[in-house]
This record gives structure tokens, C-alpha cells and sequence, in this order.
């Protein structure tokens, strides 16, 4: 299987808002692989499926396809290797987004052990590692720990050629945890620089609305309501041209009624409910 031609046409259809081809897509050229026993394209082609369920909200089956890759590198022997840790990084991330940050955390962990058992310094391999450990913190409330876990990581980033939107990423990813520990003007700081690296990209990057959001967060904590909206409108308009209505539109969506609370209270009521309609959808 031509990979190249397969992502070129699945990159067509993002370009196009064509989302709901994508997954009809894969799932046909998953099939031919596996039909055809090229292991290494079904397992490129299940990684795919993982991000893609995990950006739609479908956690359950981004878990599913997990379990299916981890269930075949082991199969082709590969178990404890750097291509079964690569994918076990992705596993933990679809963990992860499904809350499940304990286990996602315990995941991250072995793809560390494997990491230092191969001697890896591969500082993308490095970074994306402390990232995605970072992400769980957070979401278990530890952001000390998010913080260390990403200070660690933007050196090795930024090191790195062509890292523009990693390095945006993980700025706003720090940021989110600086904002939870009351560090306001390092969050803007970050946020900031995170925007700019985001704003000179060629295309707009989805991960660009988590730190239009974060702005949004940060303007309505230091009394700016008008400022917060703008920036809530502009990442829901990102999250719902790459993603639709997602969980994180849902919740971008909540975020934008409150700050409308003191201002219109109606219009604040509606967003809510359409907040509420959305993830109800999603179960």
C-alpha cells in the first residue's frame, strides 16, 4: 500500500472540511491493508484512526482501535520496542482524553521505561513524551508537576528544526498550568508567543483554538468580558472548521455563557443549552 497517496487524499479531504469522509476512508484502506497482511500500513492506518476518534470525541472507539494496534505490534513481535512504545504513546493519549488519567499516566511511565532501556535521545521522542505526561497532570489537578514536565520539554522542542507549532503547543500548554497556579502575567507571556508561532503557519493548525481559548480564559479572569468573548468565538470557529462540534467545542461553548452571564443573560442561557445539547449528542 501506497501510504503517501493515502495520506495525501486524507489531507484533501481536512483541506476541504470534508470530515465526514475521513473515517468511511480509513476504515476502507485499514481493510485492504489487512486483506493484503501489510501489518506496518494497518498500524500506521490504526494510529490514524486513534488521533482521528480522539479529535472527534469518540473516546470509546479511539480506545478500541488502541487496544487493536497494541494487539498487533505485539503480535509482530515488537513489544517493548520503539515502535510499540510510539504507539503506546498514542494509547496513553486516548486514555487520556477519555479521563482516564491514571492509567494514561501509568502508560506514559512505560513508554518512559522502554525510552532509557533503548537509550533514546531523540529530543522529539523526549519532548512529546513529557507533553503528553504534562496533559495528564493537568488533568488530574497536579499542575506543579504539568509545569516541570513541560519546562523540561521546550528546550528539547525548540532545539529541534521546523518546530514552530510544537513549540506553540507546548507554550500553550504551559500556560493553561501557569493560569492555574495564579501566574497571570507569565500565562499571557506564553500565550502570546504561542498565538504568534501559530499565526505565521502557512495553515491554520487546530491546536491554534486551545490557545485563542486560554486568552479567553485569561481576559475574563482579569475583568476584560469583551476581550474574552472575541477570543472564545475565534477558537470555537477553529475547533468547529477541523472538528465540528466536539466535546471541546461544548465546552469552549460553556466557557463563552459564563462570560455572558453579567452581560446578557439570555443569550448565556442559550449558549449552555447548546453546550448541554452537544455533549448529550456525544454519549
Amino acid at each position: 500500500m501506497n501510504l503517501q497517496d493515502v495520506f495525501q487524499e486524507l489531507d484533501g479531504y481536512f483541506q476541504r472540511n470534508e470530515v465526514e469522509k475521513v473515517e468511511p476512508f480509513l476504515l476502507a484502506q485499514l481493510d485492504k491493508a489487512q486483506t493484503a497482511s501489510d501489518n506496518t500500513s494497518a498500524l500506521t492506518l490504526l494510529n490514524e484512526l486513534m488521533g482521528f476518534y480522539r479529535g472527534m470525541s469518540r473516546f470509546q472507539d479511539s480506545i478500541r482501535v488502541a487496544d487493536q494496534a497494541v494487539n498487533l505490534l505485539e503480535k509482530m513481535g515488537y513489544k517493548g520496542s520503539i515502535p510499540y512504545a510510539t504507539t503506546l504513546l498514542n494509547v496513553a493519549t486516548a486514555y487520556r482524553a477519555s479521563g482516564q488519567t491514571a492509567k494514561a499516566i501509568e502508560l506514559f511511565e512505560e513508554v518512559g521505561r522502554i525510552y532509557v532501556a533503548h537509550k533514546i535521545e531523540d529530543a522529539r521522542l523526549i519532548a512529546s513524551l513529557y507533553n503528553n505526561l504534562s496533559l495528564a497532570f493537568q488533568e488530574s489537578g497536579d499542575h506543579q508537576k504539568a509545569i516541570a514536565a513541560l519546562e523540561m520539554a521546550l528546550p528539547l522542542i525548540k532545539s529541534l528544526t521546523g518546530s514552530e507549532v510544537e513549540v506553540a503547543v507546548t507554550y500553550t500548554n504551559l500556560a493553561l498550568s501557569k493560569m492555574k497556579c495564579d501566574r497571570l502575567p507569565e500565562t499571557k507571556a506564553d500565550l502570546l508567543d504561542a498565538t504568534h508561532l501559530f499565526e505565521n503557519q502557512p495553515s491554520l493548525n487546530p491546536h491554534y483554538s486551545a490557545a485563542l481559548a486560554g486568552l479567553g480564559e485569561l481576559a475574563y479572569r482579569t475583568q476584560h468580558p469583551q476581550e474574552a468573548i472575541g477570543y472564545y468565538e475565534r477558537a470555537l470557529a477553529v475547533i468547529e472548521a477541523h472538528y465540528g462540534r466536539n466535546l471541546y467545542y461544548a465546552i469552549t461553548l460553556e466557557s463563552l455563557a459564563v462570560v455572558y452571564e453579567d452581560l446578557d443573560k439570555e443569550k448565556s442561557q442559550a449558549l449552555a443549552s447548546e453546550a448541554s445539547r452537544i455533549q448529550a449528542a456525544l454519549q
